[in-house]
């Protein structure tokens, strides 16, 4: 059974791309997520480290935590991936869907450490995906809303449910959210032993989201 690592980003896409590659016959060996140095939560999400080591206890798999800032984080990234590689690991899986770039990325920085990349989730249909999560066991609360979607604060540590998505709909959003509209944190589900813990303490602004402050 071959070992692979996975971009976790604590997101849903991230955790069906886990479920999925893990359904394939592959067996998960760790996660691998970046910090943004600067304010020392991953980048994108907005999670801060303890929680995200909680999530990794929760899915009894080890964390690589790497800190990056804007300049250095393919880099970074890079020469953790060649030392998951050194361990013996040769398979690294993204959650992207179809975004050209990204799918790019991902197959650019596992070739550069040696690691064959997985996208299990990739050209599939974004609605189809979303109605796999929801049916497939695993919980997700609404972790940050963009400025630019509209999406009133209201959702912010709600679940990913039906609810959201038809509003999505209706306002004619991505319902995967891949243009950054929505980002999610993943609290429980088949592979979880336990549900993630963390505390909520209000919401922060940025110039161009509003996102769920937890520790």
């Amino acid at each position: 059974m071959e070992k692979f690592y996975l971009s976790y980003s604590s997101g849903k896409d991230c955790i069906l791309a886990l479920d999925t590659l893990t359904k394939q016959g592959f067996q998960p060996a760790g996660l691998i997520t970046s910090l943004n140095e600067e304010i020392d939560r991953s980048w994108f999400h907005g999670v801060p480290e303890n929680v995200l080591a909680n999530a990794a206890v929760a899915l009894n798999l080890p964390l690589v935590v790497v800190r990056t800032n804007g300049e250095n984080y393919e880099e970074q990234m890079t020469l953790a991936l060649k030392k998951i590689k050194e361990a013996g690991i040769t398979n690294i899986c993204f959650g992207d869907i179809d975004i050209e770039e990204n799918g790019a990325w991902d197959k650019r920085i596992a070739a550069s450490a040696g690691l064959t990349p997985h996208l299990p989730l990739w050209q599939r249909g974004r609605q189809e995906l979303v109605a796999e999560f929801l049916t497939s066991g695993y919980q997700a609360m609404i972790k940050t809303v963009s400025k630019k979607s509209g999406i009133p604060l209201e959702f912010l540590g709600k679940p990913l449910d039906k609810n959201f998505v038809e509003y999505l709909v209706k306002h004619e959003l991505d319902v995967c959210g891949e243009n950054g509209e929505y980002h999610t944190l993943v609290t429980d589900g088949p592979l979880f032993s336990q549900p993630l813990t963390f505390k909520a303490k209000g919401i922060y602004e940025s110039p161009y989201a509003y996102s769920l402050i937890i520790e």
